[in-house]
């Protein structure tokens, strides 16, 4: 029984698996916020059609950003370990963050006021 040595022909880090997790979680939040658009139109659609299509148009792009950016910055962050640059701030992590507690506190007091 030797010791598995991690192979350093790829990178300091196991191949991709970090960022790799980060990146599935943020595409994970990303089709949440399409899940939870559909039970929120579901709900809407008979109250206001207006109201629906405004979470809709709010809602369908904000998905799209994060899976589009995530995976931008994915290529990002594992062309700086490869480089073995500083990685990328959290900015654009902590700005869905702060789109996703928006939205549940939205959709909260939706659901407590009706």
């Amino acid at each position: 029984m030797g010791s598995e040595v991690p192979d350093e022909r790829h990178g300091p880090w196991d191949p991709g698996l970090q960022i790799e997790r980060t990146t599935l979680a943020w595409l994970r939040t990303g089709l949440t916020f399409v899940v939870g658009l559909m039970v929120l139109l579901r709900l809407l659609v008979h109250r206001s059609a207006v109201a629906a299509a405004v979470c809709a148009a709010v809602t369908i792009p904000l998905a799209v950003a994060i899976t589009v950016l995530s995976w931008s910055r994915h290529r990002q962050a594992e062309r700086r370990l490869r480089a073995d640059d500083p990685l990328p701030d959290g900015v654009l992590h902590a700005s869905f963050t702060a789109s996703a507690v928006l939205a549940g506190v939205v959709g909260t007091v939706y659901v407590l006021l009706m």
